[in-house]
């Protein structure tokens, strides 16, 4: 379809953003929607590219294409996606050249122009584009390539860029061998010990395929946010890694990351670490915990360590187990957990008093009990607790 020539409306010329882009939605005048594209608001310009796109079809090629290196370059990626959709083999090729171009800004244009429009004849070019002086360039031609595909020619050319000399360049190395290689692991080894955080963070979201001692050192890092997303992408390798943090680690947040995890690799064998998890000084990670407990085990075989934990040696471990069991409502521990109102440690049986309602289906047998506690603490409370029930009239049984 050939764009109309037609005279342009006035309220394209005058109006505010809002009203522009009013009439961009409501046109179907080419001319206007031509115009529209070299609006100064972006959504403006960004809302004429669809609607050129629906009224003109190919016939928008041209018109798209002229602008695809000199538009602003919040828009590039829109134009360049319109014409990816319409088949326009010359986008590709004007993106490719631009590559060359002596203005930086329309190289970066190029770049990013490219990693929409994915088409394996620029892999080349923008290998050699990996080499520009300007950092942002070599950035946008890492994010392309990656774009393109597993390659092994451009998984070693975007490997040496892990070590340029701009942060955010080796960033983007990272996600585009990670994208590019199809083990990665070997060429990523070196980037586990970048002087900046941010890489290693994005080093540590692809821990699962990294070599053993590289992830191990990510697991350790001194940062803690690297050590969450370390817990966060590991993979079965890394079990004893990852349940290390959540024993150790002074962060909470790494610690829920790292029961988050256990929980969705589900392996057995994490079950003693979750379980010893259940006493954690932060209730986030303690419902976390049981989470990934009952992912691994189920909830019977939760439920099952849960009661059998009741029995422990350590107050602290028996008095966890029993919260951990009211916020299952456990109901079916009913029994086991009756039997400590005779248990030796008066902070368990307070435990008991406060957690009775969820885990007996007549706690007020229980209560009545403890109110003859020799302990005057227990006592006080169940009398208490007694007294409450009293006056909301659940005294029974």
């Amino acid at each position: 379809m050939r764009l109309a020539q037609t005279r342009v409306c006035p309220a394209m010329r005058q109006a505010d953003p809002t009203e522009r882009l009013r009439v961009v939605l409501g046109t179907r005048s080419t001319a206007e929607l031509a115009t529209a594209l070299e609006d100064p608001s972006p959504e403006v310009a960004r809302a004429a590219i669809r609607r050129l796109v629906e009224i003109a079809g190919p016939g928008a090629a041209p018109q798209l294409r002229s602008r695809l290196l000199g538009a602003d370059l919040s828009l590039v990626a829109d134009l360049a996606k319109a014409l990816h959709a319409l088949g326009d083999d010359e986008a590709v090729e004007i993106a490719i050249a631009g590559l060359r171009e002596e203005r930086y800004v329309r190289r970066l244009a190029a770049a990013l122009a490219l990693a929409r429009l994915r088409d394996n004849r620029a892999a080349g070019a923008l290998r050699g584009a990996l080499k520009d002086k300007l950092a942002g360039v070599r950035k946008a031609a890492l994010g392309a390539l990656a774009e393109l595909g597993p390659d092994a020619d451009s998984a070693n050319a975007c490997a040496e860029l892990l070590s340029d000399r701009d942060a955010h360049v080796r960033i983007a190395a990272i996600r585009a061998v990670a994208r590019v290689c199809a083990r990665p692991g070997a060429l990523l080894a070196q980037v586990a010990r970048d002087e900046q955080q941010l890489v290693r963070l994005e080093a540590a979201r692809h821990l699962a395929r990294l070599p053993a001692r590289t992830a191990a050192a990510l697991l350790a890092d001194p940062d803690l946010r690297v050590r969450e997303a370390a817990a966060q992408a590991a993979g079965r390798t890394q079990l004893d890694g990852v349940a290390t943090l959540l024993s150790n680690d002074p962060a909470a947040d790494v610690r829920h990351a790292a029961a988050t995890t256990l929980g969705r690799l589900g392996d057995e064998g994490t079950a003693e670490s979750l379980m010893s998890a259940i006493e954690d000084p932060d209730a986030i990670v303690r419902v976390a915990v049981l989470r990934a407990l009952q992912s691994v085990l189920g909830r019977a075989g939760a439920i099952s360590q849960l009661c059998a934990a009741l029995r422990a040696e350590r107050p602290g471990r028996r008095r966890a187990s029993l919260y951990a069991l009211a916020h299952l409502e456990a109901r079916e521990a009913e029994a086991e957990v009756a039997r400590l109102v005779e248990d030796p440690d008066p902070g368990v049986r307070i435990a008991l008093l406060q957690v009775a309602d969820a885990l007996q289906s007549n706690a007020a047998p229980l209560i009545r009990y403890l109110t003859d506690d020799p302990d005057p603490y227990v006592h006080q409370a169940a009398e208490l607790r007694l007294l409450g029930r009293l006056r909301a009239g659940e005294a029974g049984g």
